[in-house]
């Protein structure tokens, strides 16, 4: 395939013809342009927004529900985690799109959008650390449910939580001093950070979370044959704690396939160096599939209330009570209903 063009161009002053190699794209910027139109600016900042107010939504709903139980701490953490990575995503989509470029403030724009980057990596590993945080400490619950409440404390996971927390408040603050605005200017530092704080610490996250998931598939079918003949009030309990694995399982299978696009790309550019998006030749196509992985990132990060609402009773009726006035309603039947 030919990489290279000839070009010629002349000089203002004396008419000189020099010969030159231009390297053509792979994919044309005209392809890339609609890529991004269609990927970033249309899909991925609608359901970015989407994400906002459903992890918001999210947010409200465990805080009404209180944190007595770990795993309403875990999913309020990826709840709040979820919503920073929906908000910084949608607002990027927004600066980087063909609009605001068009205007007067269009380089301005692209300044901010550019500033906003490096939270994005951020969260995204941050995302990436809660998930696998969650998917560990359930199955952990699975293998030692005698020793679990001894070793792995409320208290506990809040203090995992807040290491998370705390690593992404390092990782942001080293990316914010250390490069410095306008926070592009030197890539070769930029890809050692990105690749060391977060190819590296989100992929082995992906992998935790892969075999924790299957573990947890193997062992729950075998939990639900072995707890058949315990007694009404394990049974109840049992059921608790079968409904919470298969909403982690849930959403542990929906981070798997939302972020191996992400993986996929990490494992190609280790693989290939050029497949990087300053190459003049793959550079188009890096872009254009790094735009696939972030729509599916934000899917990721947008649609666990659904999960959260269909395998949790509590979070059900909470939700009701909060946004559909459930409760009122049930209170003015019953009083109806008296009379």
């Amino acid at each position: 395939m030919e990489r290279t063009t000839e070009f010629h161009f002349t000089m203002s002053n004396d008419n000189r013809t020099e010969s030159g190699l231009y390297v053509k794209p792979l994919v044309s910027f005209a392809v890339l342009d609609m890529f991004s139109i269609v990927n970033d600016f249309a899909l991925c900042a609608f359901i970015s927004l989407f994400g906002v107010f459903t992890n918001t939504a999210n947010i409200i709903v465990y805080s009404r529900m209180g944190f007595s139980e770990s795993s309403n701490i875990n999913f309020f953490a990826l709840s709040l985690i979820d919503f920073l990575v929906s908000l910084v995503t949608w607002l990027l989509k927004l600066l980087y799109s063909p609009v605001f470029k068009e205007l007067s403030t269009g380089p301005t724009t692209t300044m901010v959008a550019v500033a906003l980057s490096p939270a994005m990596m951020v969260t995204v590993c941050g995302s990436a650390m809660t998930t696998a945080l969650i998917s560990t400490e359930r199955c952990l619950c699975v293998v030692f449910p005698l020793k679990i409440k001894t070793f792995l404390t409320r208290q506990r996971v809040v203090y995992l939580v807040l290491a998370i927390g705390t690593y992404m408040t390092a990782f942001m603050s080293l990316l914010y001093i250390d490069t410095g605005p306008p926070y592009d200017r030197d890539a070769k530092k930029q890809g050692f950070y990105y690749f060391c704080f977060f190819a590296i610490p989100s992929t082995t996250c992906f992998f935790i979370v892969v075999i924790t998931t299957i573990f947890l598939v193997i062992k729950l079918r075998r939990n639900l044959q072995w707890r058949k003949g315990t007694a009404t009030q394990s049974e109840r309990s049992s059921d608790k704690e079968n409904k919470i694995v298969r909403k982690i399982i849930a959403i542990s299978t929906i981070f798997i396939i939302c972020f191996f696009p992400n993986v996929a790309n990490f494992f190609a550019q280790i693989i290939y160096p050029p497949f990087r998006f300053d190459d003049p030749y793959l550079g188009t196509l890096t872009i254009i599939m790094f735009t696939f992985s972030g729509v599916f990132q934000a899917i990721s990060s947008s649609i666990n209330i659904f999960f959260y609402y269909r395998m949790s009773s509590k979070f059900k009726r909470t939700f009701s009570e909060i946004f559909m006035c459930r409760k009122k309603a049930q209170s003015q039947a019953d009083t109806t209903a008296d009379k």
